[in-house]
């Protein structure tokens, strides 16, 4: 019985040190490459309102200021054009607040607003990142109420997810960019993902959680 007791007791620590081995990696941090390719802003007021004014996108992961990345300024009607990279240091339970600015004299005004989610998007495209490209909604305030505020186009690369080895596809791996050939078009879902705390950045490095 006293074996048996030892015995129990090691397998509980080992049980114990193996999930919080399984926490650290999931808070472990990758880069993604999100590439802000064009938008298309709808005014609630007057459609062609913010043709006169430059506008950019901001990106953030997680609502941390220093995953904050900002495109440069454009100009067009109706189509706002950027072909520009990003590269974000996310987990495999990230959020991403994408935001649409018009640039005034005195101040910014919000023109939309989006979120990806990227555990999700990830499932929903056989846990593969390459050149996965959005289609966003914006949505923008108006009297109070939420209203479409046009389209955000993306395309997100470098992340990859072996769902099959483990039944919450679990196992997520770093996976460089692939070439920029054959866009994969897919419609994005909004669901929110709460995730906190900083961590050190690694490339490479398997996450499992679950």
């Amino acid at each position: 019985p006293a074996e048996l007791s030892r015995n129990k007791s090691c397998d509980d620590m080992a049980s114990a040190s193996s999930s919080r081995a399984g926490i650290g990696q999931c808070s472990e941090k990758s880069q993604l490459t999100l590439k802000v390719l064009s938008a298309k802003p709808q005014s609630p007021k007057s459609p062609n309102r913010h043709s006169r004014f430059n506008s950019f996108v901001e990106v953030t992961a997680d609502g941390l200021s220093s995953e904050t990345k900002k495109t440069g300024k454009r100009s067009g009607h109706p189509e706002l054009q950027w072909n520009e990279d990003l590269t974000l240091n996310v987990t495999p339970q990230s959020r991403l607040d994408l935001k649409l600015w018009s640039c005034h004299t005195l101040r910014n005004e919000l023109l939309g607003s989006a979120s990806i989610d990227v555990y999700d998007t990830l499932k929903n495209n056989n846990g593969k990142m390459e050149n996965v490209q959005l289609n966003l909604a914006l949505q923008t305030e108006n009297k109070g109420f939420l209203v479409p505020g046009g389209e955000l186009t993306v395309c997100l690369d470098g992340l990859a997810v072996d769902l099959g080895s483990l039944p919450n596809g679990s196992a997520v791996t770093d996976k460089p960019p692939s070439d920029r050939h054959g866009i994969r078009r897919t419609q994005s879902e909004d669901s929110p993902t709460i995730s906190s705390g900083s961590s050190s950045v690694t490339r490479g490095s398997i996450w499992s959680y679950g």
